[in-house]
Order: structure tokens, then C-alpha cells, then sequence
């Protein structure tokens, strides 16, 4: 191939592949980890639960006394909490793998088992 401007047309063509790919990153992928940072909860039964993903993967359960999660991380389309279990006067340590199906700066829609679940981000 010959230099056209003095720019050899491969590097032009890696140039703007790699501008693509990282505008796609900064769209869909870039702000996952942030955006699942804060209080997340949906209503069961009247009553609001959930649980709150803070920094440094530290997390906590919101209103529910059996499973109180401790951690979390993000792989791929999955948020991993992890726990303790309280059932039948003893602790067990658990994990809940939520495939996410949407996440947004104010709703989570996460399926388990089947199962999905919306949640809403209130702080």
C-alpha cells in the first residue's frame, strides 16, 4: 500500500478502530462499577428490600435478617454478593450470582434462578 498525505492507510484504519472501541467502552461498559455503587431496593410485600454496594466492594443487606451480604463484585454481566446465612441457629457463608440484565444510574434489573427482579436506586 502506498502512503497517501503522508499517512500510511493501515495506521489510519488502527486509528480509527481503536477510537471506536473506546467510545463503545465509555458507553456501554465504562461506568458499570460506578453506576451499581448506592442503595438498591425493590418492594416485597410492602416492604422495602435490597442491598447497598459501597466502595472497595464492601456491601450491606437492606431488611433482611436471614442473608447479610458483606461483599460484591462485578464480572461480565453478573453481580456477585456475598455473605453470611443465618438459618436454624447457625451461620453459613453464601453466595448470590445476579445476572444483570440492565443496569442504569437509577434502575438495576437483575434475574436469579429464573427470576427477575427491578430494583431502583434511592441513594
Amino acid at each position: 500500500m502506498k502512503k497517501k498525505n503522508g499517512i500510511h492507510p493501515i495506521i489510519t484504519v488502527v486509528a480509527v478502530l481503536l477510537v471506536v472501541a473506546i467510545l463503545l467502552y465509555a458507553l456501554f461498559g465504562g461506568n458499570r462499577k460506578r453506576d451499581i455503587i448506592g442503595t438498591w431496593v425493590t418492594d416485597t410485600a410492602g416492604i422495602e428490600t435490597g442491598f447497598q454496594c459501597g466502595n472497595h466492594g464492601i456491601a450491606a443487606t437492606i431488611n433482611n435478617a436471614t442473608y447479610q451480604y458483606n461483599r460484591w463484585e462485578l464480572r461480565r454481566h453478573s453481580l456477585i454478593l456475598k455473605g453470611k446465612e443465618f438459618r436454624d441457629r447457625r451461620v453459613y457463608d453464601f453466595s448470590d450470582t445476579l445476572l444483570v440484565k440492565h443496569l442504569s444510574s437509577k434502575q438495576l434489573v437483575v434475574e436469579q434462578q429464573g427470576r427477575t427482579t427491578e430494583y431502583h436506586k434511592i441513594r
